[in-house]
């Protein structure tokens, strides 16, 4: 994990994955005259990434990046697994299970100097066959602490009437994630100190 996050690139790079070919196309657009593109191998277990005569559909998806860290799923539903990866170090590490089984949830990710802090939320699986926005999962890691830690923390419970779009994603800032709701539209705010959700409603009519 420290090796993880003291070799991030740490610069404004656009990242766009492409796991059926397994690669990833690296977007500098600080460049001075143009943008400049950069084509890095996928980071993922030759087994599960792409590459020439693969011919199967890649098991993880990418979910979530944050300071040069990349966060793949698990596609299969249940327990799902959330692999962090650096692009320039080809380092991998698989996070511990989701303690709660999911579908498709949507996914948040922020890295800092020495810690991060992933999110898992919404489409809990309540039965085979159907699923509910109750709740999400967050993962917390830090390689200062003697010794460094990482852990489940308790699972937090999304606000009512929450449908979340797992293709959207989820956004970081202050302390907080936000990601966007639907039917009726909100944005749904997760507080990581109180680990605590809750919603902002937009000015407009509920049903529109």
């Amino acid at each position: 994990l420290h090796s993880h996050l003291l070799l991030c690139p740490h610069l404004p790079f656009f990242a766009f994955a492409v796991p059926s070919a397994g690669y990833i196309l690296l977007l500098d657009p600080t460049t001075r005259h143009a943008p400049s593109w950069s084509r890095l191998p996928l980071p993922l277990p030759a087994a599960l990434g792409g590459g020439a005569g693969y011919h199967h559909q890649a098991v993880f998806s990418p979910a979530a990046a944050s300071a040069g860290l990349l966060a793949f799923l698990s596609d299969a539903s249940g327990h799902k697994t959330l692999l962090l990866a650096n692009p320039i170090t080809r380092l991998l590490a698989p996070l511990p299970l989701c303690p709660t089984a999911r579908l498709s949830p949507t996914v948040g990710l922020a890295a800092g100097p020495t810690s991060f802090i992933a999110v898992i939320a919404g489409d809990d699986l309540v039965s085979p066959f159907a699923v509910k926005n109750i709740s999400a999962d967050t993962f917390v890691a830090d390689a200062a602490s003697v010794p460094p830690s990482g852990f489940w923390a308790p699972s937090s419970v999304l606000p009512r009437l929450s449908s979340l779009d797992p293709r959207a994603g989820m956004a970081f800032a202050s302390g907080r994630f936000y990601c966007m709701s639907s039917s009726p539209f909100a944005v749904l705010v997760f507080d990581v100190a109180t680990n605590a959700w809750s919603k902002v409603m937009p000015p407009m009519r509920r049903f529109l």
